[in-house]
């Protein structure tokens, strides 16, 4: 089993109307693939977290790498797991990062969030405390 984590820069043929779509149909396949994830978006930057057998992560970021709404991918970490961190979602989702500027300075000590000056572990850190802020904010 592998984790990717990957970011891209949104293109202009992204709408905010398209992640209902994205997360919808990710959600169906991810469950058929046994993939589990985070997706988190601003209005710059997508980034995502992918876990599960090496030869479905791969394909599913390749195919994601293809899609127009992606510009500048980058692989930010790709590991061997033994265990899934975000094993409960298909595909969890965190509308607005924007909103977390606590935890972007926690991980990466600058307002102005850019994934791809973060290392990977510390954007598999910001991930796993985005994680737990989804589940907070579930419980409610």
């Amino acid at each position: 089993m592998v984790r990717l984590i990957y970011t891209s820069t949104i293109t202009d043929v992204f709408e905010v109307d398209d992640i209902a779509r994205i997360l919808k149909v990710a959600r169906v396949n991810n469950k058929a693939q046994n993939i589990t994830g985070l997706l988190s978006f601003n209005r710059r930057f997508f980034l995502q977290c992918l876990e599960g057998e090496r030869s479905e992560v791969n394909r599913l970021y390749h195919k994601i790498v293809t899609d127009p709404r992606h510009s500048k991918p980058e692989i930010l970490q790709y590991q061997e797991i033994t265990q899934r961190e975000f094993d409960v979602w298909s595909m969890g989702y965190l509308q607005d990062v924007e909103s977390l500027r606590e935890l972007f300075y926690k991980h990466t000590k600058n307002m102005n969030f850019d994934p791809y000056k973060m290392n990977g572990e510390s954007v598999k850190a910001l991930l796993i405390d985005i994680r737990d802020e989804i589940r907070k904010a579930e419980a409610t």
